[in-house]
């Protein structure tokens, strides 16, 4: 099991339950084992001044655009002519190995430790990568669990396997996340479809015998994915118990494509070559799209800027399985009508965030997704915000039963923010200093394992 840790902190956010003041969380064998008010050990490390979060959950990345210095095009751009930059973008990058490496590392000196990233690779790393991380002292992805080596403790529950505790040495800025990938599936046309049902079934297989990523797929969008492929996906997702995601409700322009076959997104179609009447049929909606996702294993719509009330109503029916992605820093790049998100939580819809890409996100800062969200839905209440970075993201993923709080039994992951001396005389002032000030994630733990160098050691405050 290794030695017993205690963390002491001047907060600690379970997210299952109020923040503790000057709280401690006891750790073993990679797991939490309390998480309490006074100390279980006779001497706990004090951490000082800062709040311990749950490790972050990003649920949407797209890795392989880290190399983008900024966004692409100019805020407000229409979604068909950012697709058009990214496609150039991606032609003058021949290889995207580095981009992704990189984008790990940031995640988890950012406090993500599962993440979720859509990958246009199968398998989505080659010996470079490994190599890389490998010379550096680490495995940097930890080795995750597939659905056939799931212990008894969690029969059939629908929910995405994580791997037990390991003992791992990790080097500073080595980058160390748990990893879902998702395979993009793209085919416009009839004669494309094949080969991607192809490259589906092989990242599922390598998926199984992978032991840093867990695999998942992702049918792009409406207006680059035939419905003959998302059936399929949705097939293989059932079939192979893995989880789907789907960029839907995203912009005005898919909604006309969906809604009349015309517009930007028919004459993008068009000056590619890969318009097809019959890809569009009259009866095709949104949500006719979400009762096709809700037959997968698991599904996150990523987005749903434009969501109605009758598909909020759908999502939080089958809230079970189904969730939506918000990415609040996108949505304001693309500046997008105001995001549904308080009727969604009505509705009873599960919300998890993401950063998306350095294509249209400055980083892949989740803290920074919550802070924009806090700004932009101030009647939310910020430990709501604070949750869908959290467990929200872990329920998105099926991975709730292990990860996202604080919680006895549960993966010891933890994002360790510091907070201005004073600054926190309540829980009240807490909130403002972690989603309306700049405090930055200090530290970064895993399975019980800090990620980079101690910044609270002596040697680190000489």
């Amino acid at each position: 099991m290794g030695p017993l840790v205690e963390l002491r902190a001047r907060y600690v956010l379970p997210m299952d339950g109020p923040p503790i003041e000057g709280g401690c969380v006891a750790m073993q064998g990679g797991r939490f084992v309390s998480v309490r008010a006074k100390p279980a050990t006779a001497d706990p490390m004090d951490l000082g001044n800062v709040a311990i979060l749950p490790g972050l959950v990003n649920a949407h990345a797209h890795l392989d655009l880290n190399d983008v210095p900024g966004p692409l095009g100019k805020p407000g751009i229409g979604l068909v002519d950012w697709i058009g930059e990214v496609i150039r973008h991606r032609l003058s990058t021949p290889s995207t190995e580095q981009a992704v490496l990189d984008g790990l590392r940031e995640s988890s000196r950012l406090g993500t430790t599962t993440l979720a990233d859509i990958s246009q690779a199968a398998p989505p790393f080659n010996s470079t990568i490994s190599d890389d991380i490998g010379s550096q002292g680490a495995t940097g992805i930890l080795p995750v669990q597939c659905e056939s080596q799931q212990t008894p403790s969690v029969p059939s529950t629908g929910e995405t396997p994580v791997a037990p505790p390991v003992a791992l040495p990790v080097a500073a800025a080595v980058p160390c996340v748990r990893l879902v990938s998702y395979l993009e599936l793209i085919a416009p046309t009839l004669e494309r479809v094949e080969l991607q049902v192809e490259r589906a079934r092989s990242h599922i297989a390598a998926g199984r015998e992978a032991t840093s990523w867990l695999p998942g797929l992702s049918p792009h969008a409406p207006y680059s994915v035939r419905l003959d492929l998302l059936i399929q996906a949705v097939a293989l997702s059932a079939e192979n118990h893995v989880p789907l995601a789907m960029h839907l409700a995203e912009s005005p322009e898919e909604l006309e494509l969906i809604k009349h076959r015309c517009g930007p997104f028919r004459e993008f179609l068009e000056r590619l070559g890969a318009w097809d009447d019959e890809a569009f049929p009259d009866r095709l909606t949104i949500l006719g799209y979400l009762q096709t996702l809700a037959g997968s294993h698991r599904a996150m719509v990523v987005h749903g800027n434009y969501l109605a009330d009758e598909e909020m109503a759908f999502l939080a029916k089958h809230a079970d399985r189904m969730a939506v992605v918000y990415c609040p820093r996108t949505h304001a790049f693309f500046d997008h009508d105001p995001y549904p998100l308080e009727k969604m939580l009505s509705a009873g819809v599960v919300v998890a965030l993401g950063t998306d890409s350095r294509a249209s996100s400055p980083d892949l800062s989740l803290l920074a997704e919550m802070r924009e969200a806090a700004r932009r839905h101030p009647s939310i209440a910020p430990e709501t915000i604070l949750r869908f970075g959290t467990l929200g993201g872990a329920t998105a993923l099926g991975m709730s039963h292990q990860l996202g709080s604080i919680t006895p039994g549960r993966e010891a992951d933890l994002a360790v923010v510091s907070l201005r001396h004073g600054a926190c005389r309540n829980a009240a002032d807490l909130y403002h200093e972690l989603l309306e000030g700049d405090a930055p994630v200090v530290a970064t733990w895993l399975r019980g394992r800090p990620l980079h160098e101690d910044p609270f050691s002596e040697k680190s405050n000489r």
